[in-house]
């Protein structure tokens, strides 16, 4: 099969998978990042390492999963009961997202509605079957990633958020703190977890219990990207806001705050690389270092891949208003890219079949 991906690990995994392969009795962790509609271009390879990969594993030991907007979508589709089948169902209702009027916040939230409750409540608004399955897995410990606000970024109006967006923008120059004081990690944990965080990037943590009462919410903070969209208050927290994961944790990497673990980090990707922060898409230079990915194999489709598809690059939200008066031509061009994704899957699960992985894979 023709190469189609890029495999590349932390100094810890690269030295475990040249010596002993990849199995998924050896992951403890899979991560999932922000980035909207470019999950699209890995869909398949989800589909794979959830629906038929992962379903080979041994032990008994439940594997964690932490994830940002997007990636935490995706992740708590992989962790109902039928993964393929819920991963697929989320995809189609990523794409389904329909703004041919004005790209409002309230039209936001309503189809960002219609996707949670297509792949959570299986179409119904009743929700609790999908949660509950997810609270209850025996295979996975969901944890969600969001930002709580403080400082003029905890603000309902939307020019508090806009002032506070571009003096972190400003701040983001000098490095990756350009948030501090407006923002700390909330991350939302299936209840029966054990896990203890440490702010090792000096970002505080807010540490909630995922319920079958908050899920829904917490999901929503996850993606709620600030500006596009109203940010999610909680009862039990009402005078903050609650923002999109991907402001601290745009590509989520463990060293900034993951326990350590002996197990792989497992991370499909759709970049070769890592950008911790939201504003660090702006500085190209700015990647993450391997020494916060010590134990990750990182899985994402090489620019072969991503040039043969639609448009010769990654879908992304930007598509909405490219297309927003031609929505049958970016459905097409979504479904065709979701479509080809599924080669990505085929040739992970033939690296690691054959063992050809060790001979695959390159320092991070």
């Amino acid at each position: 099969m023709e190469d189609v991906l890029t495999l590349a690990a932390g100094p810890t995994a690269l030295k475990h998978v040249r010596e002993h392969g990849l199995s998924p009795n050896d992951v403890s962790t899979i991560f999932g990042a922000s980035g909207a509609a470019k999950w699209l271009a890995i869909a398949g390879l989800d589909k794979s390492i959830f629906g038929d990969w992962m379903a080979k594993r041994t032990d008994t030991a439940p594997v964690n999963l932490y994830g940002t907007s997007v990636g935490a979508f995706k992740l708590a589709a992989a962790a109902r009961r039928d993964p393929s089948h819920t991963l697929a169902t989320l995809a189609q209702a990523y794409i389904a997202q329909s703004y041919s009027d004005t790209l409002t916040p309230d039209a936001i939230a309503n189809e960002t509605h219609k996707t949670l409750i297509r792949f959570l409540g299986n179409g119904s608004e009743n929700m609790s079957r999908g949660v509950s399955e997810i609270l209850t897995s025996p295979y996975y410990h969901l944890h969600i990633g969001a930002v709580r606000a403080h400082g003029l970024l905890n603000s309902d109006r939307r020019g508090g958020k806009i002032m506070a967006l571009t003096h972190g923008f400003l701040r983001s120059a000098f490095g990756r703190n350009a948030l501090r004081g407006m923002a700390e990690r909330s991350v939302f944990s299936d209840p029966r977890s054990n896990l203890r965080f440490e702010a090792r990037d000096g970002f505080p943590i807010n540490h909630r219990k995922l319920t079958e009462q908050n899920f829904y919410d917490a999901l929503r903070a996850s993606g709620s990207i600030p500006v596009y969209m109203q940010p999610v208050h909680f009862a039990e927290d009402p005078q903050h806001c609650y923002l999109d994961g991907g402001l601290l944790d745009y590509h989520p990497v463990p060293g900034s705050f993951w326990p350590t673990t002996d197990g792989i980090v497992l991370y499909p990707h759709f970049y070769d690389h890592f950008k911790i922060r939201w504003f660090d898409k702006f500085a190209p230079w700015r990647k993450a270092g391997s020494h916060l990915l010590e134990n990750v194999v990182m899985i994402a489709p090489n620019p072969d891949f991503v040039r043969a598809l639609p448009d010769a690059k990654l879908p992304s939200r930007q598509d909405f208003t490219k297309y927003s008066q031609r929505e049958g031509v970016r459905f097409d061009k979504w479904q065709a890219i979701v479509r080809q994704s599924d080669v990505l899957g085929e040739r992970f699960m033939e690296l690691c079949k054959t063992g050809d992985i060790a001979t695959h894979i390159h320092p991070l």
